[in-house]
């Protein structure tokens, strides 16, 4: 009976064991399946080069995703919005437009820049199955319509930034950006600017709205909100201590050198001081200049007004604290109704304006926010203008004027 009972046992141990054994090849054949389940993906980063236009010239930065398996080829872009939106014009000024990561096939992102003629290169990605599969399901998720918006901001979160943080956020302490820049060597406007050469009014109008903020030093991976600068310092990141880049692959070549563009806005600025200056020397002539005066600082007022709306009335933050303010005075608006009048306040508003102005521009010496060479003849203009009105403001109305 007892060896009965000790053969019962024994078949009972040989069952569990048995069992067990069976589970742990289960286990290991399901792990060993999910990681041969993510051999299939092939993960890079796409940087499109410049462009001609305002919205090409810094370039661009995407996700693209082979999954082998599945025959797709898919890019992850994060520098979409709606154009169609009703109130785009609206929401793009205040700073409250939604961006939107969208994914697309390789071949119809492909064919805008084989259009508009600008390079692509590819850097693929040197990393396990299980780190491409976490990136590819971390877009995925990204993808959802409750995870997909943000609100741009062109310096700080942008298709590039995105990227950027993607890695350094997933991977963590495992992770490393290479050298692009040294930290606090270079500001955020120099380099804009370099980006601009080639389109001066737009570069002009850019460097007026925005503020001290983009003459901050940049730190490295700061620098990594550019496209190319990205590029480069993935170009140069480490991942676990060995390069994070495989291979880099030109998908199209780069486009011939764009011509460069003569300064209009400085030509045109210096010919309009040189012609008002020699008006200006006319007894008979000068007298038409209350037309342009009046013209000029309704201009320079309305700029301060737009500029005030963009620091106060907006959410872009590189708006605030604009120093052009002090030269596009928001009050030349009435000062510009007040000139034709007949009236002892014209006198004392351009002897004032004029002594802000004088203030401003020493203070640009050393200020971190200089002003931009371009409006030199514009200031020289308005000094020569404010002082004209600070002398014999009274002597002349419009109505005498129109009467010649």
């Amino acid at each position: 009976m007892r060896e009965k009972q000790q053969v019962n046992n024994f078949k009972q141990l040989m069952f569990l064991i048995l069992i067990l054994v069976t589970n742990i090849f289960c286990l290991i054949s399901t792990v060993h399946a999910e990681v041969e389940d993510t051999t299939h993906y092939r993960i890079s980063i796409i940087t499109c080069g410049s462009g001609q236009d305002l919205y090409s010239v810094y370039g661009h930065s995407a996700v693209r995703v082979m999954d082998s398996s599945h025959n797709t080829d898919i890019v992850y872009n994060y520098g979409t919005f709606n154009f169609g939106d009703p109130e785009f014009y609206s929401k793009f000024t205040r700073g409250k437009l939604d961006y939107y990561l969208n994914d697309e096939g390789y071949s119809d992102f492909m064919q805008t820049y084989i259009e508009e003629g600008r390079s692509v290169y590819e850097q693929v990605l040197q990393i396990s199955q299980l780190d491409a599969s976490a990136l590819n399901k971390f877009l995925v998720n990204n993808l959802k319509e409750e995870n997909k918006y943000y609100k741009y901001d062109f310096l700080f979160d942008n298709c590039s930034t995105r990227i950027r943080n993607m890695f350094s956020n997933y991977f963590g302490k495992r992770f490393t950006y290479g050298r692009v820049i040294a930290d606090d060597s270079v500001s955020f406007r120099t380099i804009l600017n370099y980006d601009e050469r080639n389109i001066h009014w737009e570069r002009m109008g850019i460097n007026l709205l925005l503020s001290h903020r983009v003459d901050d030093k940049m730190t490295n991976e700061q620098s990594m909100f550019l496209p190319d600068y990205l590029m480069k310092g993935l170009a140069r990141a480490t991942l676990d201590g060995q390069p994070l880049i495989k291979e880099t692959l030109q998908l199209l070549p780069e486009p011939n050198t764009f011509p460069e563009q003569s300064n209009q806005p400085r030509m045109l600025f210096w010919a309009l001081l040189l012609v008002i200056v020699f008006l200006s020397l006319s007894p008979k002539i000068k007298r038409f200049l209350l037309f342009f005066d009046v013209l000029f600082f309704l201009l320079l007022g309305l700029l301060g007004c737009f500029m005030l709306f963009m620091w106060f009335g907006t959410e872009h933050q590189v708006c605030a604290w604009n120093r052009n303010i002090l030269w596009a005075f928001p009050l030349h608006v009435v000062f510009a109704f007040m000139i034709a009048r007949n009236t002892e306040k014209v006198k004392d508003y351009a002897r004032y304006a004029s002594w802000l102005l004088v203030i401003s521009m020493l203070y640009n010496l050393f200020a971190d926010q200089q002003y931009i060479a371009e409006i030199t003849p514009i200031l020289l203009l308005i000094l020569l203008r404010l002082n004209h009105y600070s002398r014999v403001a009274g002597s002349f109305s419009l109505r005498k004027n129109m009467s010649l």
